[in-house]
């Protein structure tokens, strides 16, 4: 359900987590996905509540916002060439180095939950966070969502 639509944006260079924020919100409304001003409050939500959150081997951030900015739910999976600094969503005083983005959008507020426990569950599983980092094209991408059942 989260994935159906299978965005993905791979080896992307971003100098910042605004940058990437901004690259993955474009794709998003370019789709009809999100609202015009997702971006802006994605980065709002961002500053008060960061997202950045290291797992055993990768950094990963997952921005997110209210529902009200969404049209349909979807995450948009985007690799980072260079790994880009978001702040820790558990210490907002460290820096996480992270080079896996994973953009929520959520178009019913009660999605949130169950999003982020499968997010939870794939950071969890190395061989799969590996081969999203060795990913490079949509084809792959598909064959790894079917392979664990997330499409």
């Amino acid at each position: 359900m989260f994935f159906d639509e299978r965005i993905a944006l791979f080896n992307v260079e971003a100098s910042s987590s605004e940058e990437v924020i901004k690259i993955a919100a474009d794709e998003l409304y370019k789709r009809g996905i999100v609202k015009e001003n997702f971006y802006e409050h994605v980065m709002l939500r961002e500053k008060e509540f960061p997202t950045g959150l290291a797992t055993d081997k990768y950094g990963v951030a997952i921005p997110h916002t209210d529902s009200k900015y969404v049209n349909r739910s979807q995450i948009e999976f985007i690799s980072l060439k260079s790994p880009v600094k978001f702040k820790n969503m558990g210490n907002v005083s460290e820096d996480v180095e992270v080079t896996h983005v994973f953009m929520i959008a959520m178009s019913k507020p009660h999605e949130q939950s169950e999003i982020l426990v499968k997010l939870m569950e794939m950071f969890a599983d190395e061989e799969l966070m590996q081969k999203m980092h060795e990913c490079s094209a949509d084809s792959e991408y598909e064959s790894i969502l079917k392979e664990k059942g997330l499409i």
